[in-house]
Protein backbone atom coordinates (compact mmCIF):
# COMPACT_ATOMS: atom_id res chain seq x y z
CA UNK A 1 0.00 0.00 0.00
CA UNK A 2 1.36 3.42 -0.90
CA UNK A 3 2.29 5.60 2.38
CA UNK A 4 0.17 8.47 2.40
CA UNK A 5 0.04 11.61 4.23
CA UNK A 6 -3.10 12.91 5.68
CA UNK A 7 -3.66 16.97 5.24
CA UNK A 8 -6.70 18.43 6.49
CA UNK A 9 -8.58 15.34 6.68
CA UNK A 10 -7.32 14.04 3.06
CA UNK A 11 -5.22 11.63 2.34
CA UNK A 12 -2.75 11.75 -0.23
CA UNK A 13 0.37 9.63 -1.30
CA UNK A 14 3.16 11.00 -0.33
CA UNK A 15 4.30 11.76 -3.75
CA UNK A 16 1.48 13.99 -3.94
CA UNK A 17 1.50 15.48 -0.39
CA UNK A 18 5.16 16.62 -1.04
CA UNK A 19 4.29 19.24 -2.77
CA UNK A 20 3.06 21.04 0.17
CA UNK A 21 6.32 21.24 1.47
CA UNK A 22 7.79 23.85 -1.23
CA UNK A 23 5.05 26.66 -0.58
CA UNK A 24 5.68 29.47 0.83
CA UNK A 25 5.22 29.98 4.64
CA UNK A 26 1.77 31.78 4.07
CA UNK A 27 1.05 28.67 1.91
CA UNK A 28 1.85 26.18 4.95
CA UNK A 29 -1.20 27.69 7.01
CA UNK A 30 -4.47 26.36 6.84
CA UNK A 31 -6.19 28.50 4.27
CA UNK A 32 -3.09 28.02 2.38
CA UNK A 33 -3.33 24.14 2.33
CA UNK A 34 -7.29 24.31 1.75
CA UNK A 35 -6.45 26.15 -1.52
CA UNK A 36 -3.79 23.78 -2.20
CA UNK A 37 -5.75 20.70 -2.00
CA UNK A 38 -8.21 22.58 -4.65
CA UNK A 39 -5.74 23.02 -6.94
CA UNK A 40 -4.99 19.29 -6.73
CA UNK A 41 -9.23 18.12 -7.71
CA UNK A 42 -10.04 20.92 -9.34
CA UNK A 43 -9.99 19.00 -12.40
CA UNK A 44 -12.47 16.69 -11.60
CA UNK A 45 -15.04 19.41 -11.42
CA UNK A 46 -18.15 19.20 -13.47
CA UNK A 47 -20.47 22.25 -14.45
CA UNK A 48 -23.95 22.51 -13.85
CA UNK A 49 -26.73 25.44 -13.59
CA UNK A 50 -28.73 23.90 -11.13
CA UNK A 51 -28.53 23.28 -7.31
CA UNK A 52 -31.00 21.33 -5.33
CA UNK A 53 -30.96 22.16 -1.83
CA UNK A 54 -32.21 19.61 0.87
CA UNK A 55 -32.91 21.20 4.43
CA UNK A 56 -32.61 17.90 6.57
CA UNK A 57 -35.56 16.65 8.67
CA UNK A 58 -38.71 18.75 9.37
CA UNK A 59 -42.01 19.00 10.89
CA UNK A 60 -42.28 16.04 13.80
CA UNK A 61 -38.78 15.16 12.69
CA UNK A 62 -36.94 17.56 14.69
CA UNK A 63 -33.47 16.28 14.17
CA UNK A 64 -30.53 16.56 16.51
CA UNK A 65 -32.26 18.45 19.70
CA UNK A 66 -31.38 20.41 22.82
CA UNK A 67 -34.10 21.88 24.45
CA UNK A 68 -35.86 24.31 22.39
CA UNK A 69 -32.95 24.12 19.64
CA UNK A 70 -33.88 22.03 16.78
CA UNK A 71 -31.61 21.00 14.03
CA UNK A 72 -34.80 20.93 11.80
CA UNK A 73 -34.73 24.72 12.10
CA UNK A 74 -31.21 25.40 11.72
CA UNK A 75 -30.88 23.63 8.52
CA UNK A 76 -34.08 25.34 6.88
CA UNK A 77 -32.48 28.73 8.02
CA UNK A 78 -29.27 27.96 6.65
CA UNK A 79 -30.79 26.33 3.36
CA UNK A 80 -32.74 29.44 2.81
CA UNK A 81 -29.35 31.48 3.31
CA UNK A 82 -27.59 29.49 1.12
CA UNK A 83 -30.30 29.62 -1.93
CA UNK A 84 -30.40 33.64 -2.15
CA UNK A 85 -26.50 33.57 -2.06
CA UNK A 86 -26.59 31.21 -4.82
CA UNK A 87 -29.50 32.85 -6.67
CA UNK A 88 -27.53 35.93 -6.89
CA UNK A 89 -24.40 33.85 -8.35
CA UNK A 90 -26.45 33.54 -11.24
CA UNK A 91 -27.47 29.85 -10.39
CA UNK A 92 -31.23 28.09 -10.60
CA UNK A 93 -31.91 26.90 -6.75
CA UNK A 94 -34.63 24.10 -5.98
CA UNK A 95 -35.58 23.41 -2.26
CA UNK A 96 -36.79 19.82 -1.14
CA UNK A 97 -38.34 22.04 1.36
CA UNK A 98 -38.57 25.72 2.07
CA UNK A 99 -41.25 25.85 5.41
CA UNK A 100 -41.32 22.75 8.37
CA UNK A 101 -42.58 20.15 6.49
CA UNK A 102 -41.37 16.68 6.22
CA UNK A 103 -40.32 14.83 3.30
CA UNK A 104 -39.40 11.47 2.78
CA UNK A 105 -36.05 10.71 2.14
CA UNK A 106 -36.75 8.85 -1.35
CA UNK A 107 -38.88 12.10 -2.17
CA UNK A 108 -35.49 14.08 -1.20
CA UNK A 109 -33.64 11.76 -3.64
CA UNK A 110 -36.29 11.66 -6.20
CA UNK A 111 -35.83 15.96 -6.53
CA UNK A 112 -32.25 15.61 -6.92
CA UNK A 113 -32.83 13.31 -9.74
CA UNK A 114 -35.56 15.28 -11.74
CA UNK A 115 -32.39 17.20 -13.01
CA UNK A 116 -30.13 17.63 -15.98
CA UNK A 117 -26.88 19.51 -14.98
CA UNK A 118 -27.53 19.69 -10.81
CA UNK A 119 -25.67 18.87 -7.48
CA UNK A 120 -27.39 18.12 -4.64
CA UNK A 121 -26.49 19.48 -1.26
CA UNK A 122 -28.13 18.02 2.00
CA UNK A 123 -28.06 20.65 5.12
CA UNK A 124 -27.54 19.05 8.32
CA UNK A 125 -25.82 19.81 11.88
CA UNK A 126 -24.96 17.03 13.65
CA UNK A 127 -25.05 15.60 17.43
CA UNK A 128 -22.70 13.36 19.53
CA UNK A 129 -24.44 11.53 23.05
CA UNK A 130 -21.35 12.44 24.72
CA UNK A 131 -21.45 16.06 23.55
CA UNK A 132 -17.44 16.14 23.01
CA UNK A 133 -17.88 16.52 18.77
CA UNK A 134 -17.08 19.49 17.39
CA UNK A 135 -16.93 21.17 13.80
CA UNK A 136 -17.78 20.53 10.58
CA UNK A 137 -17.58 18.01 7.67
CA UNK A 138 -19.07 16.71 4.83
CA UNK A 139 -19.95 13.31 3.07
CA UNK A 140 -19.96 11.75 -0.38
CA UNK A 141 -21.33 8.85 -1.50
CA UNK A 142 -20.31 8.11 -5.28
CA UNK A 143 -16.70 8.62 -6.31
CA UNK A 144 -17.82 11.57 -8.89
CA UNK A 145 -18.95 13.57 -5.50
CA UNK A 146 -15.66 13.66 -3.85
CA UNK A 147 -14.78 16.61 -5.18
CA UNK A 148 -17.34 18.63 -4.49
CA UNK A 149 -17.73 17.49 -1.13
CA UNK A 150 -14.12 18.75 -1.09
CA UNK A 151 -14.84 22.32 -2.35
CA UNK A 152 -17.69 22.79 0.02
CA UNK A 153 -15.80 21.48 2.93
CA UNK A 154 -12.47 24.01 2.29
CA UNK A 155 -14.60 27.17 2.17
CA UNK A 156 -16.65 26.21 4.79
CA UNK A 157 -13.65 25.58 7.21
CA UNK A 158 -11.79 28.75 5.85
CA UNK A 159 -15.11 30.88 6.24
CA UNK A 160 -16.01 30.01 9.83
CA UNK A 161 -13.02 28.73 11.29
CA UNK A 162 -14.41 25.48 12.88
CA UNK A 163 -12.75 22.79 13.49
CA UNK A 164 -11.99 20.56 10.06
CA UNK A 165 -13.21 17.07 10.54
CA UNK A 166 -12.77 16.36 6.76
CA UNK A 167 -14.66 14.63 3.61
CA UNK A 168 -15.77 11.39 4.65
CA UNK A 169 -17.66 8.61 3.20
CA UNK A 170 -20.58 7.38 4.26
CA UNK A 171 -24.21 5.96 2.67
CA UNK A 172 -27.00 8.35 4.08
CA UNK A 173 -30.03 7.30 2.19
CA UNK A 174 -30.74 10.95 0.21
CA UNK A 175 -26.54 10.65 -1.62
CA UNK A 176 -26.46 7.21 -1.98
CA UNK A 177 -29.92 7.33 -3.67
CA UNK A 178 -29.26 10.72 -5.75
CA UNK A 179 -27.19 9.20 -8.62
CA UNK A 180 -27.73 11.40 -11.62
CA UNK A 181 -25.66 14.06 -10.13
CA UNK A 182 -23.11 15.09 -7.78
CA UNK A 183 -24.86 14.94 -4.24
CA UNK A 184 -23.40 15.55 -0.88
CA UNK A 185 -24.56 15.88 2.90
CA UNK A 186 -23.02 18.90 4.85
CA UNK A 187 -22.76 18.69 8.61
CA UNK A 188 -22.37 21.92 10.08
CA UNK A 189 -21.79 21.99 13.86
CA UNK A 190 -22.59 20.03 16.20
CA UNK A 191 -26.16 21.03 18.27
CA UNK A 192 -24.95 19.08 21.27
CA UNK A 193 -21.88 20.80 21.75
CA UNK A 194 -21.94 23.68 24.03
CA UNK A 195 -19.51 25.97 22.13
CA UNK A 196 -20.86 24.66 18.17
CA UNK A 197 -24.82 25.38 19.71
CA UNK A 198 -24.12 28.92 21.01
CA UNK A 199 -22.23 29.85 17.75
CA UNK A 200 -24.97 28.00 15.23
CA UNK A 201 -27.66 29.91 16.74
CA UNK A 202 -27.02 33.47 16.41
CA UNK A 203 -27.81 34.80 12.98
CA UNK A 204 -24.35 36.20 12.08
CA UNK A 205 -22.80 32.66 12.15
CA UNK A 206 -25.42 30.87 9.99
CA UNK A 207 -24.71 33.60 7.56
CA UNK A 208 -21.26 32.28 7.43
CA UNK A 209 -22.01 28.83 7.54
CA UNK A 210 -24.12 29.34 4.91
CA UNK A 211 -21.10 31.62 2.93
CA UNK A 212 -18.81 28.18 3.23
CA UNK A 213 -21.30 26.28 1.66
CA UNK A 214 -21.98 28.54 -1.23
CA UNK A 215 -18.77 29.69 -1.67
CA UNK A 216 -17.73 26.13 -2.33
CA UNK A 217 -20.41 25.98 -4.37
CA UNK A 218 -19.97 28.22 -6.84
CA UNK A 219 -16.05 27.82 -6.79
CA UNK A 220 -16.45 23.98 -7.58
CA UNK A 221 -19.18 24.90 -10.79
CA UNK A 222 -15.89 27.88 -12.20
CA UNK A 223 -13.12 24.77 -11.42
CA UNK A 224 -14.70 23.26 -14.47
Amino acid sequence: MARCLRVLGFLFPTSMACAFSILPPVGRSLNGLLWALLIFISPLARAFDTVVLDAGHGDFDRGAAIGYVYEKHLALDTARRVEELLKKAGLKVVMTRSRDVFIPLPGRASVGNRYNNAIFVSIHYNYNRGGSGSGVETYHYSTKSFTLAAYIQAYLVQRTSMINRGVKHASFHVIRETTRNPAVLVECGFVSNTTDRGRMMTGEFRKRIAEGIAQGIVSYNKAN
